[in-house]
């Protein structure tokens, strides 16, 4: 059994509030960039907002612990280079974690089941764009009563705090993205304005816009200080997706299975993070308790039960969606004879996770980031003998069109 006790480090986690306009009869729950406000029962409201302490639990003691890591990321590890260096790193770096504070944001998106129950569809690592979702919580507070305020200042409120706790005379923010000229303008915009609000309304002293090429520069000195040229970085709050380059296995370093190119050239930068002082919104140990395979294992008996108690495991156990890996011959005949009977009911996502762009500038399926659905679709992944490996099929939540409740 793994160890349920709490961290020792101070663990900051800002969780997204639930978006609410208050009536006599109900909550009513906003959806990022919607035209119009989602109506939710005041108790599917709690519930939901309660589980998100339980997910930043575990995320981070899953996160510290190397042996259940490498056991649920063992598979595609044996088959992928960039999964085993994945591994080789936190191996490195993991119980640094104890020894500084860890900053997480994540988010949850949970859809409608039968029954008025919710199932969680995804937990992302990092809760994207608060400066662009708090605009559009203005421009909705204008037309409905009582709109409660975005993500943005419990964000900011807990990057400030974690980067004054490195440095609390003259706390630093590095705001890792991709190269200005590679963002799309939204996430530009979103970058600077939460680096703004930061600087205004926050107390950071000052906001650097770095990139992963910037902080190949950056090195760990003798007293742990991450330096990036005469600066001292005290947080570096993350906007990069560090997932997988390709969504298919990588037989060789930069070679087979999808290349990979430059993105191998970031691990050096990854680990001195990771070592230094340098609080990182995400750290290695938190993307790899996201992964899709991990949920896979902590979804099996005793799994949630190893981290969390034994009522709080259940709670998140109940949201869980059913799940087969297609890489296990069990599952994948247990999932060939779900689809053959409900071709529809199902669908595949790729359990690498692999990094995407916006649809205007990338091909998600031709990159493996798409969702496979449709009996047919789903066939062909099955009969692919190579590609279903990189494959978790799960069973549908909600309507056939489902429109996501974060």
């Amino acid at each position: 059994r793994h160890s349920r006790a709490p961290c020792h480090s101070r663990r900051l986690s800002a969780r997204t509030p639930v978006q609410l306009r208050v009536s006599p009869r109900a909550h009513t729950m906003q959806r990022a960039f919607s035209a119009r406000p989602f109506r939710a029962s005041r108790a599917a409201v709690e519930e939901l907002r309660a589980l998100q302490p339980l997910w930043n639990s575990l995320y981070d003691r899953v996160g510290r612990d190397h042996r259940f890591l490498r056991h649920a990321l063992a598979e595609s590890a044996r088959h992928c280079e960039w999964e085993a260096r994945q591994l080789a790193v936190h191996a490195h770096v993991h119980e640094r974690a104890s020894e500084k504070p860890q900053l997480l944001l994540p988010n949850s998106v949970y859809l409608p089941a039968e029954g008025g129950s919710w199932v969680h569809t995804v937990g992302n690592v990092q809760a994207g764009e608060p400066y662009q979702l708090q605009l559009v919580h203005s421009l909705q507070s204008e037309e409905h009563a009582e709109v409660c305020g975005g993500p943005l200042d419990a964000v900011c409120d807990a990057i400030s705090t974690a980067a004054r706790l490195v440095h609390p005379r003259r706390p630093t923010v590095a705001v890792l993205s991709k190269p200005a000229h590679k963002l799309a303008l939204r996430t530009r915009a979103d970058v600077r304005g939460v680096g703004a609000k930061l600087q205004r309304d926050h107390g950071v002293a000052e906001v650097l816009y770095v990139s992963m090429a910037d902080l190949a520069a950056a090195r760990v000195d003798a007293a742990g200080e991450l330096r990036l040229g005469g600066t001292s970085l005290s947080l570096i709050y993350s906007r990069f997706d560090f997932s997988h380059p390709s969504g298919a296995f990588h037989e060789e370093v930069g070679g087979g299975g999808g290349g990979g190119g430059e993105a191998w050239g970031e691990w050096p930068a990854v680990e001195a993070i990771e070592r230094s002082r340098a609080v990182m919104s995400s750290p290695l140990g938190c993307r790899l308790a996201h992964r899709r395979l991990v949920l896979h294992a902590l979804r099996r008996p005793g799994g949630l039960e190893a981290f969390l108690e034994r009522d709080e495991a259940a709670r998140l156990r109940a949201v869980l969606p059913e799940q087969w890996h297609l890489g296990e011959t069990r599952e994948l005949e247990e999932a060939s004879a779900l689809l053959d009977a409900e071709p529809d009911g199902y669908v595949a996502k790729n359990m690498l996770r692999p990094r995407t762009g916006s649809n205007a500038t990338q091909d998600r399926h031709a990159t493996g980031g798409g969702i496979v659905a449709g009996g047919d679709a789903l066939r062909a992944l099955l009969a692919d003998e190579v590609r279903r490996r990189w494959y978790v099929v799960y069973r549908r939540g909600g309507p056939a069109t489902p429109q996501a409740r974060a």
